[in-house]
C-alpha cells in the first residue's frame, strides 16, 4: 500500500502524516510513501481550467503506485484519483477514514487502543468524501455514520450540532476566489458548534482542518469572532489513542490550539482489555 499525501499534509499538517504511519504500524498493515508523486491535481480548480490536464496528471500518479492500493488522508486527492481511476479503469484508492471503517472495523480499532478519549467532538466530513456519489458508494451523503462510529471507537462523543452537513466554505477555491463567501459558510458552521458543549472539531482532510483552523483566526480579524475551537484529524486523535505523544502528532502547532484538549489526549483512560 502506498500513501500519497498531497500538498496540503506534506506542507501545512505533517503530523497527520506521522500519525498515519503510527497507525498502521500499530494495525501491522504494511504502508509506504508513493516516491514521486505531485498534486493531484485538485478536484475543483485543476478540472475547472482543463479537465484534460487534471486526467493526465491524476492518471500519472495512480500509475506511479504500480497497481499497488493507494491511501490518502484528504477528501480533495480522494476525490480526484478516485475518479480518475474510475475513468481510466485502473488503480484501487482509497481514503484512510473509509478503509479504516470498512477494512479494519471499529472493533479491532477498539481492541487496538491503548487509552479512550472521553471528548466531546463535533464531526465534519467535508464535500468531497463521499460526493460524487456516482463514483462513492460506500456510504450516504445525507446520513453517513463512518465518522461517528470511528470516533466513538476511541472512547469519544460524536456531538449532533446543526448544519452539520452543511460546507465549511474551505474547498474549491472558495477561500481564495469568494473570501466573503467562504467566511460566512465557515461562521455559520463554527456558529452551530458553539452552541454546543464540545472540545473539538474532528475532520478527515487537510483542506476543511485549514479552514477551521486557520479560518478561526481570519473571523478574528474580518468580522470580530473568536471561537477557540481546536480542529484535529481523525487519524491524529487515533494515534494518541494508540499511544502516541500528542505532540508528536503536531496538534499544538495547529492555529488554535487548547491546553485543555492537550491535557485530556495526555491522560485519556484506561482502555477495556
Amino acid at each position: 500500500m502506498k500513501f500519497f499525501p498531497g500538498c496540503m499534509i506534506h506542507n501545512r499538517y505533517p503530523g497527520i502524516e506521522k500519525s498515519l504511519y503510527y497507525v498502521f504500524d500499530n494495525l501491522e498493515i504494511e504502508i509506504s510513501p508513493l516516491k514521486g508523486s505531485s498534486c493531484c491535481p485538485a478536484p475543483s480548480i485543476t478540472k475547472s481550467v482543463s479537465q484534460d490536464l487534471w486526467l493526465e496528471i491524476g492518471k500519472r500518479n495512480i500509475q506511479l503506485a504500480k497497481n499497488d492500493t493507494i491511501m490518502t488522508a484528504c477528501n480533495g486527492c480522494f476525490t480526484t484519483l478516485f475518479e480518475v481511476s474510475e475513468k481510466i479503469g485502473t488503480g484501487d484508492v482509497r481514503h484512510v477514514a473509509e478503509f479504516l471503517y470498512f477494512d479494519v472495523g471499529t472493533e479491532k480499532i477498539r481492541r487496538s487502543i491503548t487509552k479512550r478519549l472521553p471528548l466531546k467532538l463535533a464531526v465534519h466530513y467535508g464535500c468531497h468524501f463521499f460526493r460524487p456519489g456516482e463514483y462513492k458508494k460506500f456510504t450516504s451523503p445525507e446520513r453517513p455514520k463512518i465518522l461517528d462510529e470511528l470516533v466513538e471507537a476511541i472512547g469519544s462523543q460524536s456531538v449532533d450540532y446543526r448544519y452539520k452537513m452543511m460546507c465549511c466554505g474551505g474547498g474549491g477555491g472558495v477561500r481564495a476566489g469568494a473570501t466573503e463567501v467562504s467566511q460566512e459558510l465557515l461562521e455559520i458552521k463554527l456558529d452551530a458548534m458553539s452552541n454546543e458543549e464540545i472540545d473539538a472539531i474532528v475532520v478527515v482532510c487537510p483542506l476543511c482542518l485549514n479552514q477551521f483552523d486557520n479560518g478561526q483566526k481570519e473571523l478574528e480579524n474580518s468580522r470580530n469572532r473568536s471561537y477557540g475551537i481546536p480542529t484535529v484529524h481523525y487519524i491524529q486523535l487515533l494515534a494518541v489513542a494508540m499511544g502516541m505523544e500528542p505532540e508528536l502528532t503536531g496538534i499544538q502547532w495547529h492555529s488554535i490550539s487548547s491546553t485543555d484538549l492537550i491535557e485530556k489526549l495526555v491522560k485519556g483512560e484506561m482502555a477495556e482489555e
